[in-house]
């Protein structure tokens, strides 16, 4: 993040923009939105980020498994074994990834929620 994204984001949610209450309501959600959006996306990038590396390592180990194999049946339970466990691995990772996306899309902006609820 840039300096100035994150001097933007560090700036008092009281501030205003000087062009009257309702745009300074108005400007001030949308702040406070952005700033759940950049968090959320940090949040989705950290975890791609730990998930590839963890990949990365795993599939390496299973190539060196894979290259000390002395048979064609070793050799098939090993690309199984990796397989199964690769499959699961990818499966909790796409489950968890929809929790971080369900959880920034419903988060909403606190005035909108507000606004949006029946009276």
């Amino acid at each position: 993040m840039t300096k100035s994204a994150r001097a933007a984001l560090q700036r008092p949610a009281a501030a205003t923009t000087g062009v009257g209450p309702p745009l300074d309501s108005f400007f001030t959600v949308n702040r406070e939105a952005f700033e759940r959006w950049v968090q959320g996306m940090m949040e989705i990038s950290q975890e791609i980020a730990q998930f590839t590396q963890t990949r990365l390592e795993e599939d390496a180990a299973a190539w060196a498994k894979l290259a000390s194999c002395r048979t064609p049946n070793e050799a098939f339970e090993c690309q199984q074994r990796f397989l199964e466990r690769a499959a699961g691995q990818y499966l909790a990772e796409s489950n968890r990834l929809s929790q971080i996306i369900v959880g920034l899309a419903s988060a909403g902006t606190p005035s909108a929620q507000h606004a949006s609820t029946p009276s």
